[in-house]
């Protein structure tokens, strides 16, 4: 079961992003984009609101506490019960719709000539449409990048997790315990360590029986197209990040004399 107080969180949060972009389109627009400029505005807003959500969800994971056993089942008073996973993908992927599609598009479209600044003083001025002009610009942006992504993501995709691998004895070889669940009617008791049955003395030597000290090994994983993605766009974001923000920390008391 969802937790109430996660939902109503995730609203209060999505209401206070949304105040607070408006409030800094409004106040650091350009003057001659009072009305106008409509659709590239919803853009940045919706970008700010992005941003925050990618923030804001990490400590959501936190307090959701997917990763705890008893959310299995016999113990979720303290679960969230929000599916984290999919929230992720959802973000990640709003992110590279963002970046790579309504962004370049939303400047592009802000940055086309009509055609209709000449009008009156030049009989060639003809209108022209600031959608189209937009969208063949778009074009080559949705090419380069998904070449570059494609090709990366095929070369890239699996990655190697470090781990230091132990030699045993085969699970087979093991005792096993049976956990007996308490219920009351159809509802699971949380769970008690009087559950468990006691361990006996039988499995006290397998822990000697590792033949080696451990060795160094890797896990292949592959990983998924939203995470990739993301994941490239955050490494050569870093690199931008870097000269920008460095220059604009150098440029910014510049400003103040």
């Amino acid at each position: 079961m969802v937790d109430v107080f996660l939902v109503i969180t995730i609203v209060v949060a999505l209401f206070i992003l949304l105040v607070v972009g408006v409030y800094f389109i409004i106040n650091f627009q350009h003057p001659d984009d009072k009305n106008d400029a409509y659709f590239p505005k919803l853009v940045v807003l919706l970008g700010f609101v992005l941003a925050g959500c990618c923030v804001l969800a990490l400590p959501l994971d936190v307090a959701n506490n997917a990763g705890y056993a008893g959310c299995g089942g016999w113990d979720t008073k303290f679960c969230g019960g929000l599916n984290m996973v999919l929230f992720w993908n959802i973000i990640f992927i709003l992110i590279i719709v963002w970046l790579v599609l309504l962004i370049p598009f939303s400047t592009f479209f802000y940055e086309a000539d009509d055609g209709m600044l000449m009008a009156g003083t030049s009989h060639a001025a003809t209108p022209k449409s600031r959608v189209w002009q937009a969208v063949k610009m778009q074009i080559f942006v949705v090419l380069i990048c998904g070449t570059m992504f494609t090709i990366a993501y095929f070369l890239f995709r699996q990655t190697e997790i470090p781990v230091k691998k132990y030699v045993g004895p085969a699970v087979s070889e093991l005792n096993t315990y049976t956990v007996m669940p308490e219920m009351n009617g159809t509802d699971y008791l949380p769970f008690k360590l009087n559950m468990l049955a006691s361990v006996d003395t039988k499995g006290t030597d397998k822990p000697g029986m590792v033949t080696d000290r451990g060795t160094m090994s890797s896990v292949s994983l592959q990983v998924s197209v939203p995470t990739f993605f993301t994941a490239m766009l955050a490494f050569i974001g870093w690199f931008f990040f870097s000269v920008f923000g460095g220059g604009g920390l150098a440029d910014g008391p510049l400003h103040l004399i």
